[in-house]
This record gives structure tokens, C-alpha cells and sequence, in this order.
């Protein structure tokens, strides 16, 4: 499995000791275990990365499957709902550590993404909760951090799979290299610095465009033809079932 690949990764670079736990985040009541899990079997807890994530792509009103409420509920428990428990549970054992978390968040959810409504939502609802829950641990004055990741399109294994050609034709300050991505979020868990945004550059340029003039996310909606991204999305979900994603939502 991906997991037990990158235990032998963490091993091969110098860890000591990596447990794998296995755990399906649509279950929000029980995701609390996993924390108990790396107490007893670490005794203490002193970072968290929030990372896990369920995506869903194409419009919304061309996808009957994701207008359910069953499926819009489940995108919340994986996206939004477990990562908020999982917080809250390691909270305790993070502050006897002085521990810090990171979540793993989106530009999706500081700008809006039409072809991809629901996973947006979820990335603007974890915003809100943690850059809230960074003002009540500052004014708590408790020694835990917290780091919001704004990341924008990283190119990993699967993406560049799925999007194939379509990746020479995008800019190169739009794509993120997935190991200098994850050499920053190691750096912000030392650093405790209270975003990271990467790709720097086109992210910090997408904000700026939308807190400053959201008219030009509407003339940005419109520049591309919807027939075309609809094709262009129906050949990413192709790939994505082909490599094992569920329904085409990579």
C-alpha cells in the first residue's frame, strides 16, 4: 500500500521507528483512535500533520452522483469534520509538548474553484476553523502552533499521471515540486509560521487578485470555454479510475 511505501521511505531517510495506522476518516465518531493509537505506542505527540483528504471534480450540476446528501456529507467528514477531531483530540498532548500542527489546507479554500464546488467548501470551512482557532490560542497564550498550508497544484505521481500533457501546457510558476513542498511544511513545523503558501509566487498572486478585485475571478471563469474544461475533466477522471480512484474523484 502507498502507507507501507512511505514507512520504508521515513525508514530509509533515518527514522528510528514509523507505525502505520490504517483508517477510513469517513468514520468521524472513531477517528479519535488514531490519536490514542500514537500515544500508546509513541507516549506523546509532538507534531500533527493534517493531510488526508477526498477530492471531487467536475462541475457540480454535470455530477448527479455528488448532489446527494450522502455524498456531500461524506466529503465533509473526510475534508472537514475528522480533521477538526483529530485537532481537538491531540490538543491536550500537544500542549504538554509544546507541540505544533499543520493543516494541510488549499488555495481552494481562499479563492473559488468552480469545477470543483464541493472540495472547495470543505477547504474554506477547515480555513475558517483553524485561522479562528489560531486567534484563541494566541489569546489562551498556549504554546501550541499552528500552520495553515495554502498549497496550490503539486505535482505528484498521480497528478502528473492524470494530468499528462495537459502539465507542459500550464506555466510554471502555477506547479508546485512535490518534494520542495514537503521540505516546507517540515520547515514550518520549526519555524511555526502561521501560513505556507506554495507555489509562492502564482498563490500569493491568485489572493491578492481575489481580496483585491474578485471581478476578475468572474472574467477568469469565462476566458476558458465550460465545453472544454468538461472535456478536459472527463479525461482526468478516465485516468483517475484508471489508476484506482474511486468514481474519478483524484
Amino acid at each position: 500500500s502507498k502507507l507501507e511505501k512511505v514507512k520504508e521511505g521515513a525508514i530509509a531517510a533515518g527514522a528510528k521507528r514509523v507505525e502505520v495506522f490504517p483508517y477510513d476518516f469517513s468514520n468521524v465518531e472513531e477517528s479519535g483512535s488514531v490519536i490514542d493509537k500514537a500515544i500508546e505506542v509513541f507516549g506523546r505527540i509532538d507534531y500533527l500533520v493534517l493531510n488526508h483528504a477526498s477530492l471531487a471534480n467536475g462541475f457540480l450540476f454535470d455530477r448527479e452522483d455528488q448532489q446527494s446528501p450522502q455524498f456531500i456529507d461524506r466529503m465533509f467528514r473526510i475534508n472537514t469534520f475528522s480533521i477538526l477531531n483529530l485537532a481537538l483530540k491531540a490538543m491536550p498532548f500537544l500542549e504538554k509538548s509544546q507541540g505544533h500542527i499543520f493543516v494541510t489546507s488549499s488555495m481552494a479554500g481562499e479563492t473559488p474553484v468552480g469545477s470543483s464546488s464541493l472540495y472547495s467548501s470543505t477547504k474554506h470551512a477547515l480555513n475558517g476553523f483553524f485561522y479562528s482557532l489560531q486567534q484563541e490560542l494566541l489569546a489562551r497564550e498556549s504554546s501550541v502552533g499552528i500552520t495553515i498550508g495554502a498549497l496550490g497544484l503539486i505535482v505528484t505521481e498521480d497528478f502528473e499521471a492524470i494530468l499528462d500533457e495537459q502539465l507542459d501546457k500550464m506555466p510554471s510558476a502555477m506547479k508546485g515540486d512535490v518534494n520542495e513542498c514537503a521540505v516546507g511544511i517540515m520547515d514550518s513545523l520549526v519555524t511555526r509560521s502561521r501560513t505556507y503558501t506554495y507555489p509562492l509566487f502564482f498563490n500569493k498572486f491568485l489572493r491578492s487578485l481575489w481580496y483585491l478585485n474578485p471581478y476578475f475571478q468572474d472574467l477568469s471563469a469565462n476566458m476558458i470555454p465550460m465545453d472544454t474544461i468538461r472535456d478536459n475533466l472527463e479525461l482526468f477522471q478516465q485516468r483517475a479510475r484508471d489508476r484506482g480512484f474511486q468514481k474519478g474523484n483524484f
